[in-house]
């Protein structure tokens, strides 16, 4: 009878934890999804010419780079998730269910993106169905980010269906959302490093890179996640669990910034033009601010440095890490999708259409690209934090 009362008040005390912890994200999230739903109906209405920042000198804009964002760390998620669930690393196998359910809704926020990026994106499903190019990287894109969204609805249930869990079953799909997820990434690198027109992007260096900064995105998202919803007091046999999360996404960053390296220093000292005018841009130019700021201060320095000071032995300090990484990554992500589309295809000229500020197009995001970007984010902490509130996912 005790027990029970004891198990009864421990159970109260859980919930309410829970409510405390997730209930203000879940709300934050139904205002991001309210915002951007406005924006939905304000792209659907009056066209995405008339409502968006992006032109035909700049067609990519800010929610390709939040598409990227997300479905990348989706799959670093995914990596995580794998080395746990198929190769038996005990320190991630203990966050499985969170990995897993981590995974699959910051992929479903991406596909939000490219949904709304897309001119007509039921119009080209349909098409896509009947007649695929497979020689077009972008249809190899759409295939693979599809396929992994498949297997991780898969696991989910395999996770949590009642009953015993079926291991080696568990397993097998844990690897090959590690598989498809690395494949999806690294082509997704590819839809960009097969572009002859625009030098900066083209070559195989973004497949390598997307992929080392979204296993350390997954990793830094999780060291996040675990200090929010343990209110920044981590379970005892979690500790080492997030102990290997710093050491992974220390040393992602730590091989991202050597590919930074030779990226810029190739790009600055290299043919074609538009190559080094990207390259500059970032570096002296109109996206220094950003650059400076956000990729190597936010994303690269700060949180390498709190790893390094704490011996990636202080949760909070690795969630703080990963908190500043991931706002970082973001610039990242934004900066790699913009930069390599401002030096223009074709000059300048009075009466060619083309307006540029010393010899370069430019870009702004307009306030409802702001607002399917909420919108991205509304998804994902809606319903993640829905996902904390009533499942079991510290097992």
């Amino acid at each position: 009878m005790f027990r029970e009362q004891l198990q009864s008040v421990y159970q109260i005390h859980k919930n309410h934890s829970r409510d405390v912890h997730n209930l203000p994200f879940i709300w934050l999230g139904a205002v991001f999804l309210v915002l951007g739903l406005i924006g939905v109906l304000l792209v659907l209405f009056k066209g995405h010419e008339a409502v968006y920042g992006v032109s035909r000198e700049v067609p990519w804009g800010l929610l390709i780079a939040t598409y990227a964002y997300l479905v990348i760390t989706s799959t670093g998620l995914a990596f995580i998730g794998g080395l746990g669930h198929a190769f038996g690393f005990e320190k991630f196998a203990k966050m499985n269910k969170r990995i897993v359910v981590l995974a699959f809704i910051t992929l479903l926020a991406g596909f939000t993106q490219i949904g709304m990026e897309l001119g007509h994106p039921f119009r080209l499903m349909y098409l896509f169905l009947l007649s695929p190019h497979f020689q077009a990287p972008i249809v190899w894109m759409g295939i693979f980010y599809s396929m992994e969204l498949v297997i991780l609805g898969v696991e989910l249930y395999l996770i949590f269906r009642p009953g015993k869990t079926n291991r080696q079953l568990t397993a097998v799909f844990g690897f090959l959302a590690l598989l498809v997820g690395v494949i999806a990434t690294s082509n997704l690198g590819f839809v960009f490093g097969s572009i002859n027109a625009r030098p900066f992007y083209h070559g195989i260096y973004f497949p390598v890179f997307l992929v080392v900064s979204g296993i350390a995105a997954g990793a830094a998202l999780l060291l996040v996640i675990n200090n929010i919803v343990s209110g920044f007091k981590v379970r005892e046999e979690l500790q080492d669990s997030m102990q290997a999360l710093g050491k992974l996404m220390g040393l992602g960053i730590g091989v991202m910034i050597f590919l930074y390296a030779w990226k810029l220093i190739s790009s600055v000292y290299s043919e074609p033009e538009g190559m080094s005018q990207a390259a500059l841009a970032l570096i002296s130019g109109p996206m220094a601010l950003h650059f400076w700021i956000g990729e190597v201060g936010l994303a690269l320095v700060l949180p390498l440095l709190l790893i390094v000071l704490c011996r990636g032995r202080n949760s909070a300090i690795l969630g703080l890490s990963g908190l500043i990484y991931m706002l970082g990554l973001f610039f990242t992500r934004y900066d790699f999708v913009v930069a390599g589309q401002l030096p223009p295809m074709r000059p300048g000229f009075e009466g060619s259409g083309v307006d540029t500020v010393k010899g370069l197009v430019h870009y702004t995001p307009s306030p409802v690209e702001w607002m399917i970007f909420a919108l991205g984010l509304g998804v994902f902490f809606f319903f993640y934090f829905l996902a904390e509130r009533y499942l079991d996912l510290q097992t």
